[in-house]
């Protein structure tokens, strides 16, 4: 059974690692959509969603005027429908979703469920400073005002120990991008000698999850963060001694920073070989380029996010998480 290595590496003073999003409550049992609504962007990714649970399938039709605003129509209808939507670059998606949301109510929707993949506004869980908008509660409330209940896979939650309160109560449902991960490593036959890293104190859950299963030692560093794109990282020199590949494995990639800044001091200290799995990238070709250079030989991500790195398919874990709620 895999371990972790170097536990005193991580800073006793340190936060608490985030809630382990996998322990969440289920949705009220026995919901299970009865069609699946997507939007274009996301059309490959909800087309097979809706395969798998063997319901139809029916495009968001969104126009959009010359000044951005726009106005949705949907042909089909559902009882129980689903609206399969990743967020994001979220703000006008939100709109999108939520007209979207509107038009299943007043066509006969009872219980409509937002699969969002990627769930947006979660960083700001409480006001850092006077005058902040508290925006995961805001934007969670709103919507919750048009869907009856949700289902994200890894959630960027902090301080939120239950996803069910991001939405007011309704019931809500935080997925693992792990075992598409630790399949997808199974399948590449990875050495048994290899460790994954976790970037920070908070990626601890999901490295676990992944490493366990292939009983892999995993370790995760800890991380400063003095701005956006100003992270120090310290790594446990003990977890990567002697190795020459490791795994970096974390639930979001956008910047870039903490993954480059984390390979750099990899290779400082003697790494040569490292991979990325994530479960949603959100990163761009530029920052791309800057992975290549600090020597990070591939990036596979989940395809909540539809990416060019996608190789792990997340239509398994969602329907197994409607499944075990039934």
């Amino acid at each position: 059974m895999a371990t972790p290595l170097d536990p005193k590496s991580l800073d006793p003073k340190s936060p608490d690692p985030k809630p382990d999003a996998t322990a969440q409550p289920p949705p009220a049992a026995g919901w299970m959509p009865d069609a699946v609504f997507g939007f274009l962007d996301c059309e490959p990714q909800g087309q097979a969603l809706a395969k798998a649970l063997g319901v139809p399938y029916e495009t968001v039709e969104v126009h959009y005027f010359p000044d951005s605003e726009c106005k949705v129509r949907i042909k089909g209808r559902g009882r129980r429908p689903a609206l399969y939507r990743p967020l994001h670059f979220p703000n006008a998606k939100l709109v999108e979703v939520i007209l979207a949301a509107s038009v299943l109510r007043q066509d006969g929707g009872k219980d409509i469920g937002l699969i969002a993949p990627y769930l947006p506004y979660m960083r700001q869980d409480m006001a850092f400073r006077p005058g902040e908008a508290v925006s995961q509660k805001i934007i969670g409330k709103l919507l919750a005002t048009y869907c009856d209940r949700f289902i994200a896979v890894d959630p960027h939650l902090h301080r939120t120990s239950n996803l069910n309160d991001v939405f007011a109560g309704k019931p809500a449902l935080a997925l693992s991008g792990a075992a598409a991960m630790t399949a997808h490593l199974r399948a590449r036959q990875v050495p048994s000698d290899v460790v994954l890293i976790g970037p920070d104190e908070e990626s601890t859950p999901l490295v676990r999850a992944v490493a366990e299963p292939l009983a892999l030692k995993w370790a995760v560093c800890t991380k400063e963060r003095k701005g956006d794109r100003d992270v120090r990282i310290i790594v446990p020199t003990g977890a990567v001694a002697n190795k020459k590949s490791v795994v970096i494995v974390d639930d979001v990639v956008s910047s870039g920073v903490t993954i480059i800044t984390l390979a750099r001091t990899l290779r400082d200290v003697g790494v040569r070989n490292m991979d990325v799995y994530t479960t949603h990238a959100l990163f761009d070709e530029k920052t791309q380029d800057e992975f290549t250079k600090a020597s990070i030989r591939r990036i596979v991500s989940c395809d909540g996010v539809p990416h060019p790195t996608n190789g792990m398919s997340i239509v398994d874990i969602i329907v197994g998480g409607l499944n075990a709620s039934r």
